[in-house]
């Protein structure tokens, strides 16, 4: 055989053997009881049957006209979205909804965000979403189960006036999209 010839079929070999490992996976999906293991996956994430709603525990804030807004997980505490978001799922569980709306409403008093800053309640809410209809543009829940309300303090805060000029002349980014 040739150098070249050689070459081509080493190639041929490696090429083959690769396919048979990324495709062997796929045997899994016939399986009862199928396993799946990194570096070679059947991808279950991705094949599995899924729920049609999905429940997810959130902070809504309300002003004084009834108007809706969901709150910034920064407000309960630091660390990321999902963290917070699973802090708030398990405070809920353990019957502590109340701890986490005073403290929602606390910082909402101390620093609140230019686009709540007109929040007067805050509410520990669970919202069930059907999937098809979320992702179809959907966005209101299903239902929603309130687990706790707190009030905001608005004491000692500036007149309505004096509050929006002295907001308009903050930055324009603040990190937030605006409220639409």
């Amino acid at each position: 055989m040739t150098p070249d010839g050689r070459d081509k079929l080493m190639a041929l070999t490696a090429s083959a053997g690769l396919l048979a490992a990324v495709l062997t996976p796929i045997r899994q999906h016939w399986c009862e009881a199928p396993r799946d293991g990194f570096p070679l996956s059947c991808y279950p994430m991705f094949t599995a049957k899924r729920r049609r709603h999905g429940s997810v525990t959130y902070l809504l804030g309300t002003d004084a006209n009834g108007e809706r807004r969901l709150l910034h997980y920064s407000y309960l505490g630091g660390g990321g979205l999902n963290q917070v978001r699973r802090q708030l799922r398990r405070i809920v569980a353990e019957g502590r909804a109340d701890e986490a709306a005073a403290i929602v409403a606390a910082a909402l008093e101390a620093t609140p965000r230019r686009r709540d800053r007109y929040v007067t309640r805050v509410h520990v809410v669970t919202g069930r979403y059907r999937y098809g209809d979320f992702f179809a543009g959907q966005r209101d829940p299903a239902s929603e189960v309130v687990h706790s309300t707190a009030a905001v303090d608005k004491r000692g805060t500036l007149p309505r006036s004096l509050d929006r000029q002295q907001h308009d002349e903050a930055p324009a980014n603040e990190g937030m999209q605006p409220s639409g």
